[in-house]
């Protein structure tokens, strides 16, 4: 009956359309609530975090326990900068501000504020406007290419049929076959351009088995680690555009890896569902995360601002267009593709939307 009051205190809708990131504990510190930005911000669920005390997720709990048994009886609170273990960043000095509530339930309620909102939206804006520059230098290159290709093509078969030593015919079969790859390369190029989306629904984990049947049949050496939330429901997309996405993302992994002799070389496929996700400025009740984790050199930081060009590779013999590509066909899905990386651990992050038809809200979160 004590353990049911806090709940009653706390209205779950409102509470999960506040950006910040909100703790309700009581007097142990132990967390009674968290919202949904609290999710996303320490990258467990809510019923992960509701069997945590709050100092577990604090690097330092020094000053927070000072605070509260200072103000223990009364309603009081503190705005300061405690550093927190949030997901995937070892340090995060976030603005916290502390209220003792003077009640029972919930005693203490934090607030955490990180300036980063602003940051990621001017970031995501910049990643659709290059989805845009991309399809249309995607589009013009590959036009520009194809027209003389086809001339080339055509006069090594004319060339072909008129000579009469085998050497020379060999070499128009070199110059048939390396155009021929070309085109195959350009139409690659064009392909999610000119395809419209065939949506369907399909559990995400069948996509990334797929996959993960192709790396661990093309990389012997490389082990796959597979870390999937069964709960997340299916998603409305393009099954072939997100095979593909993956397997674009999956096999540059495993290329880096090999390529660099790494010890002990895994991918993690790591599935996982964030609620109430914003991506592109509208929520969405419901979003499919998919990391893929890798423990190789990391992305050359000379790249890194210019990953998702096209024609950009850290790969001496790479085309530098899956990534142009998976992010196409991401955005095309209404999703976000994003990465972070260092020596030891990249993670491309992909974020796509459950259902292509459900009633998303604008928003905005400099509000």
């Amino acid at each position: 009956m004590g353990q049911a009051q806090p709940f009653s205190l706390v209205n779950f809708d409102i509470a999960d359309l506040i950006t910040a990131s909100i703790l309700c504990l009581d007097s142990s510190g132990r967390i009674l609530f968290a919202n949904s930005s609290a999710e996303s911000l320490f990258g467990l669920s809510k019923s992960q975090l509701a069997r945590l005390n709050v100092e577990d997720l604090l690097k330092s709990s020094e000053k927070f326990r000072e605070f509260c048994s200072a103000n223990e009886e009364e309603s009081s609170h503190i705005q300061t900068k405690l550093e927190w273990n949030i997901a995937r960043s070892r340090d995060a000095r976030l603005d916290t501000m502390i209220t003792q509530t003077g009640m029972l339930y919930p005693s203490c309620v934090v607030e955490l504020r990180t300036d980063l909102r602003s940051i990621k939206i001017s970031k995501e804006e910049r990643r659709a406007d290059l989805v845009k520059v991309n399809k249309m230098i995607l589009k013009n290159l590959g036009h520009e290419v194809k027209n003389p290709l086809g001339g080339i093509r055509g006069a090594a078969q004319l060339l072909k049929d008129e000579l009469v030593e085998d050497e020379l015919v060999e070499y128009t079969n070199v110059i048939i076959k390396e155009a021929d790859r070309l085109r195959d390369l350009v139409d690659n190029m064009l392909i999610s351009s000119k395809r419209a989306i065939k949506y369907e629904q399909v559990n995400i984990h069948e996509l990334t088995e797929r996959v993960r049947t192709l790396i661990e049949s093309e990389y012997k050496q490389i082990s796959i680690i597979c870390d999937y939330d069964v709960s997340i429901p299916e998603l409305e997309c393009d099954v072939t555009q997100i095979v593909q996405v993956i397997l674009n993302v999956c096999r540059n992994a495993a290329e880096a890896l090999q390529r660099h002799n790494i010890k002990n070389p895994k991918i993690t496929l790591k599935s996982r569902i964030a609620r109430q996700k914003t991506l592109r400025r509208k929520k969405h009740t419901l979003a499919a995360l998919l990391e893929i984790r890798d423990n190789g050199p990391g992305v050359p930081y000379s790249i890194q601002d210019q990953i998702f060009y096209p024609l950009v590779s850290s790969h001496p013999n790479g085309h530098g267009i899956g990534l142009t590509l998976a992010q196409e066909i991401i955005h095309a899905h209404h999703g976000l593709i994003d990465f972070e990386s260092r020596e030891g651990l990249t993670i491309f992050s992909i974020h796509i939307p459950i259902s292509k038809s459900e009633s998303v809200n604008e928003f905005s979160m400099d509000s």
